[in-house]
Order: C-alpha cells, then structure tokens, then sequence
C-alpha cells in the first residue's frame, strides 16, 4: 500500500486523459471528481477506474470526441444526449443546466441518454445543494445484472438513486446508494481480494442463495439481489421508469441485450429552497435536525450516530492530510496504463 497527495492524483490523471486526447477542461473535471471518490472513501468510483476509462476509450464505449449537446429544452426541463462522452462531464453539465432552471422556476429537470459511465453520483447532487438547492438523480445502467425481487434472473443493473440536502456551511446531507445489496463494483473488489460477501447479496445460475463469489461470477452468471427486498426492488423500478424511459435512453436490460457496458441514462432534479422558504431558515432547521439526531443515544456496539455525508466528510479530511491509500496491484495497473500513453508514471 502507497499513500500518495489528492494533488498529485489529480495532477497524474489530467496527463493520462490529456493523452489520449480529452481537451484539458474536461480532464480536470473529470480527474477531479475521480480523485474526490478516493478522497472521501469510495475507491470503486475512484481513480481506480482511470484503466477501464482507457479500455472502453479504446474499444468505443466511451467517445472521447463525442458531443454532447442539449437536444430539447423547454422553461424547466431539457434533455442532454451525451454521445458516450465522459460521464462526469456530461454529468456535471446536466446538474448545472436543472439548477440554471430552478433559479429561474423553482425547480428544474435535466435527462440524459447515451452517456457514458457517470461516476460517483453524490457529486451531482452535491453540486445542487452548494447552490442552496435540493438535488435528486437517478441513473439506469446498462447491463444486466440486478434481478427484481422473487426473480431469478437479470432484469436490469444496480443503478443508483442520490439525494443531496443542503446544510449550513456545507455540511449536506448527501445520500448516494445502489438499488443492489452490493455495489457490482464492491462485489467485484470484493471477490478479487477474497473477502467475505454476506448472505442476501447474490444468487448463483441455478437461483440458490451463495455467499460464494465464484458461484456469482460464473460462468454462467447468477444474479445480484435489491437492497431491502421488494422495497430496493420497488425503487430500482423506479429508477429504470425516470432515468431510463423518460429520458428516451432506454432501460437497462435492452442495453445489455445491445452489449453496452455501464453506458447510462440519467435525471437530474434540482429544486429551488427559496421559491419555498427562506434558505437560512431552512439551514436552520435542517442544523436542528441533524444536531438532534446526531446527539441521540447510540444502540450497543456504535459509538457515534452519523448522517449520510457525515462520514465522507471525516474522510476527505483525514485524506487531504495524510494521503490517499492506493494497493501495489492498482499502482502498477495506473503505471502500465501511463506507460502505454507515453505519460510519466505515479511512482
């Protein structure tokens, strides 16, 4: 294990996105918000990823000339095709467009389709609540992988839903979660790394209950589980109806059936406090909220009652002051990646 400073990760990623011909704009964002999931804990959407990001660039999954462009656009709504171009990019874009809209009507709708892979889906929604503005998002990911509650069989993918709350000196409440019990990402981590994956996460071909991560992975594949059975299952529909056929991108089951790894469709919600209370009265009772909440009496074995965001916020600042850990196995992987474009190499 490596620890390495969030400037000098952004700084590697810039090159190796440069290189392969991003204009230097987009690689910032992109290496930003790459970074950040590293900075706050969420290595699977970290730079971890940067290698695949160079494969789909390579095989076309993700167009590095692509353009995205606003294909309808009405008071408060609009539609982004995103032209497989880099998720975070496009992302971003689709987030600051809804949030144009609600300051001029009080809420605004942003629909993505043919996007490439979005990323950590918090920065989005985080975006809108530094705007004093109330973010919703919710994705359709191609593939199958995810099978509705009593079924045996893919019927989507994991996709994420992310909720971000604005609060007092930008401590939001940022809640960011997969329709899956595990993230394909962590199931995958997992499974390389020969962790232990708990029971009521994933079937094997056959539909039998395993905590066996081979017996998974196949071949043949068995079938990931919903978070909270029918209830995880009920808002993985839910996603799939905005994000995937509302948007016009389609769901994620008939981009499986198209071989389209993690492309996505997506909608943006943001939603003006202002146009219904005074936003430093709702910071206040929001601060209420959370300060009462974090102050309850915690059940046996926690030591702390934390809100979502609590704990990313922690992290990043331990992070910005000790390093980012990243394995020998993914140093050497983000090395060869640089080494094939030319670029210097972290270490």
């Amino acid at each position: 294990m490596t620890t390495f400073p969030a400037k000098r990760l952004v700084a590697f990623t810039e090159r190796v996105l440069i290189a392969l011909g991003v204009a230097e704009a987009d690689a910032a964002l992109t290496a930003e918000l790459l970074v950040r999931a590293d900075l706050r804990g969420y290595s699977t959407h970290g730079i971890g990823i940067l290698p695949e990001y160079v494969q789909r660039s390579r095989a076309g999954t993700i167009r590095l000339n692509g353009k995205p462009a606003v294909v309808h656009d009405s008071k408060a709504a609009a539609q982004i095709d995103g032209d497989l171009y880099l998720g975070q990019v496009v992302g971003t874009r689709a987030m600051t467009l809804a949030v144009e809209k609600a300051h001029a009507h009080g809420v605004g709708m942003v629909g993505v389709r043919n996007c490439a892979h979005l990323g950590r889906i918090a920065d989005y929604v985080e975006l809108a609540a530094d705007a004093g503005m109330i973010g919703m998002a919710f994705v359709s990911v191609g593939g199958a992988s995810l099978a509705t509650f009593g079924s045996a069989e893919p019927t989507g993918n994991s996709d994420p839903i992310a909720f971000g709350i604005p609060g007092p000196n930008g401590q939001h409440l940022i809640f960011d979660f997969t329709t899956a019990a595990m993230s394909m990402r962590e199931l995958a981590r997992r499974g390389a790394q020969g962790e232990p994956i708990p029971a009521g996460i994933m079937l094997d071909h056959a539909g039998n209950p395993t905590t066996d991560y081979a017996q998974f992975a196949g071949p043949p594949r068995g079938v990931a589980l919903p978070f909270g059975g029918h209830k995880g299952s009920g808002l993985h529909l839910v996603a799939e109806v905005l994000a995937g056929i509302l948007t016009g991108h389609g769901t994620g089951l008939s981009w499986a059936a198209r071989g389209g790894p993690a492309i996505n469709g997506a909608l943006f919600f943001a939603v003006d406090v202002a146009d219904m209370m005074p936003l430093d009265e709702f910071l206040e009772e929001v601060n209420a909220l959370a300060a009462f909440l974090r102050s309850c009496r915690p059940m046996a074995g926690v030591t702390a009652i934390r809100l979502p965001g609590d704990g990313a916020r922690v992290r990043a600042s331990e992070r910005r002051d000790r390093g980012i850990p990243l394995d020998d196995a993914l140093v050497s992987s983000l090395n060869a990646t640089a080494e094939s474009l030319g670029v210097p190499t972290l270490a």
